[in-house]
């Protein structure tokens, strides 16, 4: 399988991006009575991302030789 690095580069933009505008968003929103009220709600709008898109928060195994010894 052939890896893009340009199109994983505009991939992750596109992702940071729209991370990015979602905390612009939640900033405007009227601030929160305490801080922990805040944490939660973005814990929660994670935890719902993770649910809908699970492949971009787990880390895929590399596949290859591994050498747990170094030479010299």
């Amino acid at each position: 399988m052939m890896w893009d690095p340009v199109l994983f580069g505009d991939v992750k933009r596109q992702e940071l991006l729209a991370e990015a505008e979602r905390e612009r968003l939640a900033a405007r929103v009227r601030p929160p009575g305490s801080p922990v009220r805040r944490e939660l709600a973005m814990a929660c709008y994670r935890l719902a991302d993770w649910i809908d898109n699970p492949r971009r928060y787990l880390q895929q195994s590399e596949s290859g030789r591994v050498d747990w010894l170094r030479v010299r």
